[in-house]
Parts: structure tokens; sequence; C-alpha cells
């Protein structure tokens, strides 16, 4: 309590030797000098709210009397305290403060639902499951199988025969190249811009976007009961990847749902795994990495999840004597599956093969059981229900129908409003423990923000399965500018008629799902909608100039796993890109030199972006199966700067973006040849890290084009050829190890704090790099297992540290700890599995910011990265605030 600023209060806690954070010690009675007033006396004439609160619920008598006659209510209207006096007010009769204070006890009553989530590609059957899952057994014999989707809508045959380690579903996410000029409005077109990469996207346009009455819509919550296993409320994410862009608020926020990932065995083995790998690394990369990192890299509370193999009898899958399916890959995928993600997640030891339309099969019967066992686990770790969120139960239907067309409020309105009406000791603490119960029971759904304050959505039915069902379905009307994923105001008010369009729309853009341009206010654009084919003079018909151009570019790419990156990342940085280009045109019309370095364009189309900055223009693209993201620029040699800074804002606005919305996925940054990007030659060659380490070790300042049979100078692949901005840089292997992000030293910690039978482990490396104290402080207690995430029954224990993240952190102080250094410590130590993911992972070229800003001032218009991740005006809660 004493945070909160009182130094009187503070002086009284001190001296009844109170605990920190503790009131039950103090003796609420006794009077101190100044009147001889009590704890309560002092705490309401300095206008203490919190502590106030705190010593009532502790059981201090309100009516208490000083010296002088007066009463802490008394006192708190001399000073105006006016929330204080309100707060005394309620309390004047102990039977209400009992009331108050019986209602933040536990009762015996336990949560009486948590959530269950179900992911899956379109067409593997997650509303089939749920159907079979709430049929009793004499429903499910009267219960007919619900028609299927023909197999070639669903599962086209290409592009997946020719590349079964690629989902439908994710190669074709982005379909089609059309171009949008969001300025002019005018329809605009651009060509594959990577020949022979994206033609994969166009084949089953027809069959995504196809109108599938019994297709999911966004995400579709429903609170029953699941036959023999319990109370649910059930968040079923639609396979559609039009709605991937509204995905990130809600598919990860909550450690206490049971996770079901569907996928079908119609599907060849690679897909299946590749299907899997996609969802879960969403999980995964939505979850964000804590500072202290424990033992092997373990997460703290992971995630439940459960795999489910559907369509087992349209894959004539055999079955065993006892009538279940028997999957011959089960153990090897399953083996695969816990090798990849075992320390982020908590996967269940079994693969549960099924017919998911079968309601009282034993595959059913089997995985209701399991779901059971889970649920009853995760329940008792919960915390007891009280009278208090019984209550609040209770109110939120009125609540949800006085709040107006839009269903969120601020956390601090929802305390005030609890606070005022329900209860008026119950403290901020307290009141997040009880909101996040109601979190976990799909009552209410927190989106939490780094910004002040989070946001409590009341009714998450309205945004997740009305307004994001509507505004992102296919079957939306087929107007031109709709296929350019534009909208006006009107239709947005027509598809969500009770709600104020232009709140809602606040919303959307603090979501990423769309971006309205100041200069068309009638207008929103949504890039996940963007669907039309076509053509456009583009980069490679442009030949008058091309002798006085330079080019540059990089591709980002997740660092892991080989799959999509996940939550339509690439349609929330449109929607970015979108934002910065409308911020700049302000400056642009408002004259003052900025109209003549940026030209305010942005053409979007559905696998890439373009914009220009003065002489400089970047083209944004959607590539290897939506797998990578590439920035490539272009500008007069004589624009060298000006080149690297719009590079380097491009790549900051795409950074920024995934740190916000995927704060756990490891990106690795590759670097595109010029001459080849100049030459538009397809495909380009890409150098990776360990092509900049490999020449750095052998004193080369240029690489090798393979495939153009030349040599590219680091200058011109990393900066343009800009010594200003090149001479101020750092090159991957001299970069320090302070400057590794925290989740490669994540995973470096899950490779190297499992003790090795060798020795191969992090204590050789504290002694090869001379900390050898730290390996007696750090090997005691050392855990035998590997990566694996511990049992759900030891999720509350505390984690035991990580000892090479404690090494890594003591190394890092000296100022020769560099990247180069530790990959020879670890290929000395027979660690060159380590070694190269660091190399990956690890930093290209790093330029002192100063010289950046110089650039930039050079440049004129060096303009800083915006999205919505930190304290962006555009956080939800911002937005919710206004």
């Amino acid at each position: 309590m004493c945070s909160y600023g009182d130094a009187l209060v503070q002086r009284v806690l001190i001296e009844d030797n109170v605990p920190k954070g503790s009131f039950s010690t103090l003796d609420l009675t006794k009077e101190h000098e100044q009147h001889g007033r009590t704890p309560l006396h002092l705490a309401a004439n300095n206008g203490s709210l919190e502590v106030v609160r705190h010593l009532c619920l502790a059981g201090a008598n309100v009516d208490a009397v000083a010296a002088d006659g007066k009463t802490a209510e008394d006192l708190a209207h001399s000073e105006q305290h006016e929330l204080i006096i309100s707060l005394l007010g309620k309390l004047k009769k102990d039977t209400h403060k009992l009331s108050f204070i019986q209602q933040l006890r536990p009762t015996q009553s336990a949560q009486p639902r948590i959530k269950l989530k179900l992911f899956g590609h379109s067409g593997a059957g997650k509303s089939s499951l749920l159907e079979s899952l709430k049929c009793g057994i004499l429903r499910g014999l009267f219960r007919r199988k619900r028609t299927r989707i023909s197999s070639n809508s669903r599962h086209p045959n290409s592009p997946v025969s020719s590349k079964p380690a690629v989902s439908a579903s994710i190669s074709n996410l982005y379909p089609g190249c059309e171009n949008v000029s969001v300025r002019s409005r005018s329809m605009m077109f651009e060509p594959s811009l990577t020949k022979g990469v994206l033609e994969v996207f166009s084949p089953v346009t027809a069959a995504l976007s196809a109108t599938d009455d019994q297709a999911t819509r966004a995400i579709d919550i429903q609170h029953g009961n699941i036959n023999g296993v319990g109370e649910f409320s059930v968040w079923e994410f639609s396979g559609n990847p039009v709605y991937y862009c509204a995905y990130d608020y809600f598919a990860a926020n909550d450690a206490t749902a049971i996770h079901l990932v569907l996928f079908s065995l119609e599907e060849p083995y690679e897909t299946q795994l590749g299907h899997i790998t996609y969802w879960l690394n969403l999980l995964k990369a939505l979850n964000l990495p804590q500072e202290n990192i424990a033992f092997g890299g373990r997460v703290q509370r992971p995630l439940v999840v459960v795999l489910v193999a559907t369509h087992a009898d349209l894959a004539d899958v055999p079955r065993t004597f006892s009538g279940e399916f028997t999957y011959d890959k089960e153990n090897a995928l399953l083996k695969e599956v816990r090798n990849r993600f075992g320390a982020d997640l908590q996967i269940s030891d079994s693969l549960f093969v099924m017919d998911a339309g079968a309601s009282n099969s034993k595959d059913i019967k089997l995985l209701r059981s399991h779901l059971q066992e889970l649920r009853a686990n995760i329940i008792s770790r919960c915390s007891p229900m009280t009278l208090l969120s019984e209550r609040l139960l209770a109110t939120l239907p009125t609540w949800r129908k006085l709040s107006g067309p839009n269903q969120l409020t601020s956390w601090q309105q929802f305390v005030s409003d609890v606070q005022e009406q329900l209860n008026p000791l119950v403290s901020q603490d307290h009141l997040r423990t009880l909101a996040l119960q109601l979190h976990s029971m799909g009552e209410i759904n927190i989106m939490q923000s780094e910004t002040v304050q989070d946001v409590v959505l009341l009714e998450p039915r309205w945004l997740c399965s009305n307004v994001l069902g509507k505004l992102l379905s296919v079957e939306t009307p087929k107007a031109i500018h709709h296929y350019r994923g534009r909208y006006r105001l009107e239709e947005v008010q027509a598809l969500a008629p009770d709600s104020d369009v232009d709140e809602l729309l606040q919303i959307l853009d603090a979501m990423d799902v769309c971006a309205r341009d100041a200069t068309s206010p009638a207008m929103v654009d949504i890039p996940a909608l963007i669907k039309t084919n076509g053509l456009r003079r583009s980069w490679t018909e442009e030949e008058e100039e091309e002798d006085s151009l330079l080019y540059g570019g990089v591709r980002l790419v997740p660092a892991e796993h080989l799959t999509p990156f996940p939550c339509g990342l690439f349609h929330k940085l449109q929607v970015n890109l979108c934002r910065w280009s409308h911020q700049k045109k302000p400056e642009e019309d408002g004259g003052g030199g900025g109209g003549e370095d940026f030209d305010g364009d942005i053409h979007l189309w559905t696998n890439g972006a373009k914009v220009s900055q003065g002489a400089a223009e970047a083209m944004i693209l959607l590539v290897n199966h939506g797998q990578g993201v590439e920035i490539q620029v272009r500008g007069h040699e004589s624009e060298r700067a000006k080149c690297y800074a719009l590079l380097d804002t491009a790549c900051g606005i795409t950074e920024n973006l995934l740190a916000s919305t995927l704060p756990g996925l490891i990106t690795a940054k590759y670097y595109l040849s010029p001459q080849q990007l100049r030459e538009h030659h397809a495909p380009v060659m890409v150098y990776q890290p360990k092509d900049f380490y490999r020449a750095q070790v052998q004193r080369e300042s240029s690489l090798t084009n393979t495939m153009g049979g030349y040599r590219e100078s680091f200058s011109s692949i990393l900066s343009f050829g800009c010594a200003e901005v090149y001479q101020q840089g750092t090159l991957g292997k001299d970069v320090h190890i302070a400057d590794v992000p925290l989740l490669a030293r994540r995973k470096l910690c899950r490779m190297l704090d499992p003790p090795d039978a060798l020795g191969k482990d992090w204590c050789l490396l504290a002694m090869n790099l001379g900390l050898t104290e730290l390996v007696a402080k750090h090997s005691n207690g050392t855990p035998n297992g590997g990566g694996d995430a511990p049992p759900l029954a030891e999720l509350d224990s505390a984690p035991q540290p990580s000892p090479t993240a404690a090494l890594l952190a003591a190394w890092s102080l000296r100022a020769d700890s560099t990247v180069g250094a530790l990959m020879a410590k670890l290929r000395e130590l027979g660690r060159r599995d380590a070694a190269d993911f660091l190399l990956k992972a690890s930093p290209v070229f790093r330029v002192n910011m100063e010289a950046v800003v110089v650039a930039a001032a050079a440049a004129a218009n060096g303009y800083p990265p915006t999205c919505n991740g930190g304290t962006s005006y555009n956080s939800i809660s911002s937005v919710v605030s206004r």
C-alpha cells in the first residue's frame, strides 16, 4: 500500500511493523500522534482511497472518533475527497460492510466452466465434432451426418498434389494479384513480381471464396454442456483465412482453456504435419515471452493442446478388434510435434483418431473421457467462485443492454462500475482476479494492451461472431470496391445495424483489421477482402531509367518452422502500411516541402503493397506460400540514403507489427541480391546470415552470387552502397550478445540447459567462457528432464531459472562478448546446432541509431515506423478510453 504515496500512512505502517502489502498485523484501533487518529483517519484525511478500501476490508471501524471528535468521513469531507466520502458512506451500517466483506470470500462452489477452443483448416470437421460431442446416447442414434462439402471444393487437387508440404488453405491464403490505389480509388494492377513463387495462390480462389452456409464464420461462441464431460464455453475458430487477421486477440489469451487442433487424414502426411504446425505455431507465437527464462526455456503456464485426426473413415484408416481407429503414423507424428512444440505447449500424449460425425463411437468416448480429465484438473487449479463473482454474472446481461451499440468498455470503467454498483470494497487487484475468472468462463474477454489499461469485451459473441462474421464474410455484396477491399461507411453500418459505425471502425482499426483514410472519410480499407486478379505495368517493364536506379531488399522468414505467418499477418501489415501512408498525406498536403518527398499513394493487391517516399519506392510482398515477407526498394543512385531510410522504415513497420502481434515468433532476416533485383532476375539470390559470417571469418567484404556468377559487396547488399550508413554499422559476427533477441536466447537455453551425456551443455560452456563460478552456483538441483512443458500438476510450482540465461547475462557484461565469439565457443564445444541457430536468429547488420537519424535527416524524410504495438494512438485501450 506504500505505493499510493501517502507519507503519513507509510509512517504508520512502519511504526506498527506491518509487512509490505499486508494489513493483517496492523492495529486498526491504535491511536497515533496528531489528535489520536487511527490509520483510517490518516488515510481518509490524506485522500488515499485504496488504503481506505483495504483498511475497511481488514475490519477498521468507520465510525471511530478521534480526539477532536471527528470520524474518518468528517476528515474526508473537510479535504473534499469525494470518492472516499462515497465509500465510507456505503459502509456506515455494519450489516452492509459485513455483506461486502462476505462477497469477497471464496465459497465452496467451483468455477462452473472453462473454454474449449477448436482450430483447424476448412473441412477438418470442427463443427461435426462439436455436434458429436454434444450428443447424448439416444440423440446420437438418430443423428444424421451433416452433408459434407465436396472434396473438390474443400480439398482441391492443385497445388496440394504437387506440393504436399503446403496446405491448400494456407498456400492460397492470398489469392490473386489485384492492386488498389487507396488514394484515388481507381483500379490499378500489379503482376506477380515473384515469378514462379506465387502462382500457388490462385488455383483455389473460387473454392475458398465460395458461399458455404454450413461453414463457421469468424469465431462461433456457444455456452453449453458436452455430454459426459461438463460445461464449456466453446469457441470454434473458422478455417477460412479471411478471418485470421482477427484471431490474435482471442486464440491464445487463456491458460485455463483446452485447445483442440483438428486435421484431416484425407491429406498426405506432410500436409497433415504442415496443418498441425501452422496452428501450434499460432498458439506459440501469440504468447508473450517471459523476461525471466525458466530452465529449458519452458513456459510457466503452457496452453493445453489436444490433437484430433478426423475423417479416418474416408481415409480408410484400419480399426482394431475393439473398434478404434489405428493410425500407423501416430507415433512418428506425435514425436515430431512434441519435438517442435513440447517446450511451449502442453500437448496431450495421445492422438485421437476418429470419424468426427460418429457421435457414439468409441473414439469419441475416449476423447470425451480425456476432456473430462483435463477439465477437472484445470478447474481444480482455478480459484473458487465468490458471491461477488456470482453477482457479477447475474448483472452482466443488464450491463450489456446498457452499454449501447458497442460492447467494449475500458478496464478502469469496468472497475468503477463494479465498485459503485456491486461492492465498494473490492480492490483493483481482487477485481482483476475475478475478471480473469469470468474471462476463463467465456463470459467476458479481456483484451490486453501494452498501454495504460486493458479493455473488457462485455459480450464476446457480439464482436467475434456477429461483427467480424458479417464484415469479413464471403457472402457480402460484390460491388466493385468490395473486390478492392473497400467499404463505404453506410455498408459497414448495414452489416452491423445495431452498432455505432464510427466507434466500431475505431475498434477494428485498433485490431489492425481495417484502415481508415482521413482524406477519404467515407471509405474504409479491409485488405483481407481484396480478391480481384489483374495486371499492371511493373518494375520489369520500366526500362527507360534502369541504368540510373539501384535496388536492395530483405526477406523476413520464421526462423524455427517452415510454415506461413499466422494471424493474417500480411493483411495486418497492409493495414499498417495504409495507416503509415495516410499519416504522411497531411504533411504532403500541408506544404513545407513534404509534398516533394512523399507522393502519398499506396497500392495494394492480395499478395503485396507498393509505397513511395520521395525518389524511392518499396514493394512489400508475401512470398513462398506465405512463409516470407519480402521488402524490395529501388531509387536513383543519387538517393542512396533515402533508399536505405525507406527500407529501414518498411522493416521497422513489419518488425514492430511482428513484435506486437506475434511476440513469441522468432524471425530471421535474409538479404536479396541487388544486382538480380535490378536485372529483374527470377528467382533472386538470397543471402543468409551464414553467408556473411563465412565471408567475415575469411576477412572478405563481398559475397559470391552463385546464380549470377559475380560478387556483390556488403555495402551494396546491406546499405545500397551508402558509405555514411555502412560505416556506422556493425556486421553480424561483431554484434554484441546483448543485442540478440530474447526469444533467440530462450531457444539457446532450451538447447543448452538439459544435461548432456558428453558434457556438451551450459556447464562446459561456462568454463570455456571463464565463468566457472557460475557452475557451482547453478548446478545444484538441475533437472534431468528435457525441454517438454511440465505436467499440469506442476504448473503452479515456481520454475527453476535457466543456468544458460544466467551465463549469457553475466558474459554479456564484457565488451568483447560478441555473437562471433560465442559461436566459436559453441563450435569448440561440439554444439554446432546451437551455433547455427544463434547465427540464424542474430542480426546481420546493426546500424548505430544516431547514424540512422543522420541518414534520415540527409534524406529529408526519414519517417519512424507506425503500427499498433506499444503505446500507439490506435491501440485498443486508447480507442475505448476516447
